[in-house]
């Protein structure tokens, strides 16, 4: 009897395991696209960026670039943090005039949200809600971890942010590399903007980044391209990577589309739950 009920035991935990596995095998299913408004009117590149900067670009964008005032992100990815990946859909809106982002993420299993994750940055102030992991409400190092995950993604995704917003300082270190000092952070917090010496577009971007409120030491953070693609119109990268320090990947991005120039003022107005409309 006793070899019996052992057996029902591990039968169990065995089919627990392996049904928690299959669930995260499913790639989560894709948010709602966004109708996009009218296209954005263009402008000159700005004048004195340093050369690797200006060819990046005009690899881009041409010789003008879209006067982007906010812009809604939307994707899928695998998070692993733990080193299991796991299926999710994310949604990230920006607010260039106020340099605030809202990140709006769901971890799935067997396509079904079991876990949502919710981070507003308002002009430096986050409020970060980690579901059962916990809260973080307007605290110094997830504040200046908050400002580099704006300027890193824009960066990417919507870089006619970056590339105009006269705040932001370019120092090239060589034809390749260049040093990029972000308002209201130290210089040792700036990042550095690699590009492929063939495409003059970036590779890579690193920087020394709070990990977490625990940590006294800034980390080493990598975000990393794995491939540029055409999304909506725009030369952006579709699959990027994110990591720290000498460890596994902690997440891997697919970019499914980009709308530029619309509301994003509702969702930064609120913090948690979905924004009617």
């Amino acid at each position: 009897m006793l070899i019996r009920i052992l057996m029902i035991i591990i039968s169990v935990i065995v089919v627990l395991l392996v049904g928690g596995w299959l669930g995260l095998q499913i790639k989560a299913s894709a948010f709602p696209t966004v109708a996009v408004g009218a296209a954005p009117s263009m402008i000159p590149i700005p004048e004195g960026l340093p050369a690797p900067v200006d060819r990046f670009a005009r690899a881009v964008f041409g010789d003008s670039l879209p006067d982007v005032q906010s812009a809604l992100v939307l994707g899928r990815a695998q998070l692993a943090p733990t080193g299991l990946p796991m299926p999710t859909r994310f949604r990230f809106y920006y607010d260039a005039a106020r340099s605030s982002h809202y990140h709006d993420i769901q971890v799935t299993w067997f396509n079904l949200t079991f876990m949502r994750i919710h981070e507003r940055n308002l002009e430096g102030h986050t409020q970060l809600d980690l579901a059962v992991i916990g809260q973080v409400n307007d605290q110094p190092k997830t504040n200046r971890a908050a400002i580099q995950g704006y300027w890193s993604e824009v960066l990417a995704w919507v870089p006619s942010i970056a590339l105009t917003d006269p705040r932001v300082r370019w120092e090239a270190v060589d034809d390749t590399i260049v040093r990029l000092y972000l308002p209201g952070l130290d210089d040792a917090e700036a990042f550095t903007v690699r590009f492929a010496a063939d495409t003059g577009l970036i590779s890579q971007i690193e920087t020394m980044r709070y990990q977490n409120e625990d940590n006294a030491e800034r980390w080493h953070w990598f975000n990393r391209i794995l491939e540029w693609g055409t999304v909506d119109g725009l030369r952006v990268p579709v699959r990027a990577q994110t990591q720290w320090r000498a460890d596994s990947p902690w997440a891997t991005w697919e970019i499914e589309q980009i709308a530029l120039n619309v509301d994003v003022a509702p969702r930064l107005a609120q913090f948690g739950g979905d924004v009617p409309g």
